[in-house]
């Protein structure tokens, strides 16, 4: 899949833009401010009708206007699509190529991933970041998962309103509720992520034959799944653990706690790595999460990059640059003007890159 060309008209800072992507990887680069993070934000609501930066749509309105629009064109399995999205302070429409189309076909028509560096790392964050992270990949390559989703959240929901309030009388039944929602999602997840570790384990061994200058690095890097409870019967857990989940007031074990790890050496990065190992890591997470959807689906989603060469040297920026581009997907990245000129050069010495300044007309 291969965005062609982004039309914007009043979304946040951006009254009008109309952007052309002629390369596999497109660098946003320009002064802070200058609506970098604000073209990535609406290339991922367009697939996810949500902001990857705030909960409430009507932010994004600019405030000269009463709505904002976008419509991208872009190629996909050899065919020409357009996706347009429609925002008003009361309504709001969803076309793809002119027919009204709902939030879930968005997604599934036109699939966007964002990745965001700097403090909001997946890596560095709580583990809710990484469940949304195989879930949102999870959803694309398996659309049940999401009937599974549903259904252990309103099971746990309810489970955790009879602990809060203290009534009991029927902890019992969404107990075993929750038994049965926790076994489907779970297994899901597992899943997902033992496809999401194949893929990751595949990217690092042909970085040791493309990229061998960044291998050691890498090389002893590690995914571990940990699936949010203790013992391998999720009934006995939940069993044991209700006179604590009495005490606290909500299910205190099941998928919702689950989580992945990285780890280097037996560590886990976010402790021992420096920030290279912590951004090359993350990137490879990311195009395993991209070739995965590849192995279902016969294309690779769009990814959105922000502030990926937060606190890299220019040694590494490059070798970063080159895994994007042994990568070969269709990827939109930012980089502040800081890293301008060493990008030119980046940009001469690979082909499918492209450095497009934005700012100077807003």
């Amino acid at each position: 899949m291969h965005i062609d060309s982004i039309f914007i008209e009043n979304f946040r800072s951006i009254k009008f833009s109309n952007i052309s992507f002629d390369s596999d990887i497109n660098i946003i680069c320009g002064e802070n401010n200058a609506g970098k993070t604000t073209l990535l934000e609406a290339i991922y609501l367009t697939s996810n009708l949500k902001s990857f930066k705030t909960v409430s749509n009507l932010e994004l309105i600019n405030s000269s206007s009463n709505l904002f629009k976008i419509s991208i064109n872009f190629s996909k399995m050899s065919s020409n699509n357009n996706i347009f999205v429609e925002k008003s302070l009361k309504s709001s429409k969803i076309l793809y190529n002119n027919k009204k189309i709902t939030k879930t076909d968005a997604s599934l028509l036109f699939p966007c991933y964002s990745l965001v560096f700097g403090f909001n790392n997946i890596l560095l964050n709580d583990s809710s970041y990484r469940r949304d992270f195989i879930d949102s990949g999870m959803f694309h390559v398996e659309p049940n998962s999401r009937q599974a989703f549903t259904s252990f959240e309103k099971c746990l929901k309810q489970r955790n309103f009879l602990l809060k309030s203290k009534k009991y009388d029927s902890i019992d039944f969404w107990s075993n509720q929750l038994i049965e929602a926790n076994s489907k999602l779970s297994e899901y997840r597992h899943e997902y992520f033992h496809d999401l570790n194949r893929e990751f384990s595949s990217i690092i061994e042909n970085i040791k034959v493309k990229i061998p200058e960044i291998y050691n690095d890498i090389s002893s890097l590690k995914l571990t799944y940990v699936k949010g409870w203790e013992g391998n019967h999720f009934n006995s857990t939940l069993s044991k653990c209700l006179p604590k989940d009495q005490m606290l007031g909500y299910t205190s074990c099941g998928t919702h706690r689950s989580d992945f790890i990285v780890s280097s050496i037996s560590k886990p990065v976010r402790e021992s790595g420096s920030m290279s190992t912590l951004v090359l890591a993350c990137l490879i997470i990311n195009l395993a999460k991209i070739n995965v959807f590849h192995v279902k689906h016969g294309y690779k989603p769009v990814l959105l990059i922000d502030d990926l060469f937060f606190g890299i040297d220019n040694k590494n920026l490059s070798t970063v640059v080159k895994l994007l581009v042994h990568s070969r997907g269709n990827i939109v990245l930012t980089a502040p003007n800081i890293y301008k000129k060493i990008l030119e050069k980046v940009c001469e010495e690979n082909q499918g890159l492209k450095l497009i300044a934005v700012g100077e007309n807003g």
